[in-house]
């Protein structure tokens, strides 16, 4: 399994909460679609450090495969969607792709 991490700050003028709602709102919702996503993950940054470098929000999505994300990523109308949606929320993105390897397992359901 591969994880796209998405490191995420909001766009400006935009506050936390109107980030967030659209985040996990409509954006969610275009992802949800896009094939083979088989995990979605948001997470709503409450400190950073350092402070000045601070994100608002980590995502992870998970897919069988780095195969099946590039495929993803690039279906339509999902590709076009996002790309037009970004705009609407998102001032700055960072994201690469991960393998998991664990040390100590989180409590069920987080």
């Amino acid at each position: 399994m591969i994880k796209r991490v998405s490191l995420i700050r909001r766009k400006a003028g935009m506050s936390r909460e109107e980030f967030f709602a659209h985040w996990t709102g409509p954006h969610a919702a275009i992802v949800r679609q896009m094939p083979g996503v088989r995990g979605l993950r948001f997470g709503k940054v409450q400190s950073w450090n350092p402070e000045e470098a601070a994100w608002d929000g980590v995502g992870e999505v998970w897919f069988d495969s780095m195969e099946d994300a590039v495929r993803a990523f690039a279906a339509e109308p999902y590709a076009s969607q996002l790309v037009e949606d970004r705009k609407k929320f998102m001032g700055e993105a960072q994201s690469c792709f991960v393998t998991e390897h664990t040390a100590v397992a989180p409590p069920e359901g987080r």
